[in-house]
């Protein structure tokens, strides 16, 4: 550094002439500044070539990550033309089964309502069977008092039919 300043001290005392100057005057401070920047190359050749290198590498990976990146980019790329036209393919193949599906449902939508109604017929004849039975009981219910009291009206106007029929029950209780 001493003498870096030296040079740079003495450069400037060559350089304050007597004011008559000629091109011979300009070599002194040609000699410093060539001193100047020899030493300035000589110190900074190692931290530029740091510096460049440095700069060379960090674009050199970021020129492999962008590399690496379009790769990734072009198989995402591929892998989505690939399922564009898959879908197509997954398109037709879900109308199917949903065609598969409501026809599945339609049957057997419709033997569960043939079956209801096959029930609702049985259950219905049932129904009347029962309805129909009930009448008849009560039909001859009907029947049945309806001959009793003309039985005992009978027995009762009738005096020789009414202790024939004293007489058969006395007999039937012994």
């Amino acid at each position: 550094m001493k003498i870096l300043l030296m040079l740079v001290m003495s450069g400037s005392a060559f350089a304050a002439g007597d004011g008559h100057g000629g091109p011979m005057d300009l070599i002194a401070p040609a000699v410093n500044l060539s001193i100047l920047l020899g030493f300035l190359a000589y110190k900074l050749k190692g931290p530029a070539s740091n510096f460049f290198s440095g700069k060379s590498a960090s674009v050199s990976e970021m020129m492999e990550r962008a590399s690496v990146k379009a790769k990734e980019a072009e198989m995402m790329m591929q892998m989505q033309s690939k399922k564009m036209e898959g879908a197509n393919e997954e398109i037709s193949k879900i109308e199917s089964d949903v065609d598969s599906e409501i026809s599945k449902f339609k049957t057997a939508y419709e033997s569960e309502v043939q079956e209801r109604i096959r029930k609702m017929k049985e259950e219905a004849g049932l129904k009347i069977e029962a309805e129909k039975k009930e009448l008849l009981d009560e039909l001859n219910s009907t029947l049945l008092d309806q001959v009793i009291a003309k039985t005992k009206a009978t027995l009762k106007n009738d005096n020789t039919l009414n202790e024939n029929a004293t007489k058969g029950i006395v007999e039937g209780i012994k």
